[in-house]
């Protein structure tokens, strides 16, 4: 009875550690989601601003598409699809080709290829290295490979449990950080054609 217990202790981490996320493992289950729904918070770290800048809003994912809209302080929207990302505030309208631009390449697939499961297109940017935590918590480090890149933006680090995403912090070269925390999560969002046709455009 003493070596069997002793043998199952044995084995215990072992058993663990087989369990804990992997980077592989995590970017399957977020390749499996449906779709994607939450509510964020950002805060942007000026080093010339004595008070962050806040904004609020919603985002959605599905089918590789990114819809971002700011509701406070000031109405927003952003949507990549198709290669392409269109915004729009106020009156104006912009939109560029994002494979025309390593840098806004290299932004957009922080948070795209993640929620996408696309390992490929992530490690084309970044060096991912994650780090388990209790239970299916994670913590996700990106470091910029392209040279471009490392010019505007030294890290960006995720913090997750299981699919959901809880927060997502940029540092960038100059000092200044950009965080943002998600709530509300819905990791199981499907959307009708209908919803799918209001939700991702930018009007």
């Amino acid at each position: 009875m003493t070596r069997a217990l002793c043998v199952l202790i044995c084995l215990l981490p072992s058993v663990a550690s087989a369990q804990a996320p992997t980077l592989e493992s995590l970017l399957s289950r977020f390749a499996a989601l449906p779709g994607l729904e939450a509510r964020f918070v950002e805060e942007k770290r000026v080093a010339l601003l004595a008070v962050p800048v806040r904004s609020e809003g919603r985002i959605w994912f599905s089918q590789d598409r990114v819809m971002r809209r700011v509701t406070a302080p000031e109405p927003s929207a952003a949507l990549i699809a198709d290669g392409r990302l269109r915004m729009r505030q106020g009156d104006r309208t912009e939109e560029i080709e994002i494979g025309d631009n390593p840098v806004l390449r290299g932004f957009v697939d922080s948070f795209r290829a993640v929620l996408a499961g696309d390992r490929e297109a992530l490690e084309r940017y970044y060096r991912a290295t994650l780090t388990p935590g209790e239970g299916e918590s994670w913590t996700l480090r990106l470091v910029p490979r392209d040279d471009a890149l490392r010019r505007f933006l030294r890290e960006i680090t995720m913090r997750g449990d299981g699919v959901t995403i809880h927060e997502m912090r940029m540092v960038e070269v100059s000092g200044d950080e950009t965080h943002t925390t998600f709530t509300d999560v819905d990791t199981a969002r499907r959307f009708s054609p209908a919803e799918a046709r209001r939700i991702f455009r930018v009007e």
